[in-house]
């Protein structure tokens, strides 16, 4: 199996997972296809980074979000199917250890991303979040201050490539005064479709 046929694995066995049940997010197709976007922005300019490695830890990031214990963080529930999926298609062990931890590091929380990949990991789900719906989406369910700990999280985790802080800067800034302008209430509208 080719590196492109391998990716290419992956992604499907993620979105046939998707179709199969969104869970509680019903973007995290187009989530993770940003975070691709990202990712290869990243590795443009950090070609020593292992390509694979990191597409194969995009692809496989939030999988935890659609299996698992839902008690559990889905980061561990990611990290468990990363290990079996990717024993099972008998891919080498180092590679397996590799991906698992950028899958189990990507929120940056009690396991922080200690490769140059877990890093391009973590940076381009939190870039990501500054490029599509992902506060709106929060604020829109009354979450304000959720999203204020979330874009400062995101904001942190970027921060580890200089050059990428540099450029989701204004980004930051701008949504920083979204955030604060938003209007956000307590009470869901009562929908009525009489």
């Amino acid at each position: 199996m080719t590196n492109t046929d391998l990716i290419d694995k992956v992604r499907k066995h993620f979105l046939e997972l998707f179709q199969k049940k969104h869970s509680g997010y019903q973007f995290l197709d187009r989530h993770v296809q940003e975070v691709e976007r990202w990712a290869l922005k990243i590795l443009e300019k950090h070609p020593n980074a292992n390509k694979d490695v990191v597409m194969i830890g995009v692809w496989l990031h939030d999988v935890g979000q659609l299996i698992g214990d839902t008690s559990v963080d889905h980061a561990i529930n990611s990290e468990t199917e990363t290990k079996q999926y990717l024993q099972e298609l008998h891919i080498d062990q180092n590679i397996i250890d590799q991906v698992a931890h950028c899958v189990r590091a990507h929120r940056n929380r009690d396991i922080k991303p200690e490769t140059l990949e877990a890093k391009i990991v973590a940076a381009s789900d939190s870039a990501s979040h500054m490029t599509d719906i992902n506060y709106i989406v929060h604020l829109s369910d009354g979450m304000r201050d959720y999203v204020d700990g979330k874009i400062e999280r995101d904001y942190r985790d970027i921060s580890v490539f200089p050059e990428l802080k540099e450029e989701i800067t204004p980004l930051y800034q701008a949504w920083k005064a979204l955030i604060q302008a938003f209007p956000v209430s307590d009470k869901k509208p009562e929908v009525n479709f009489a």
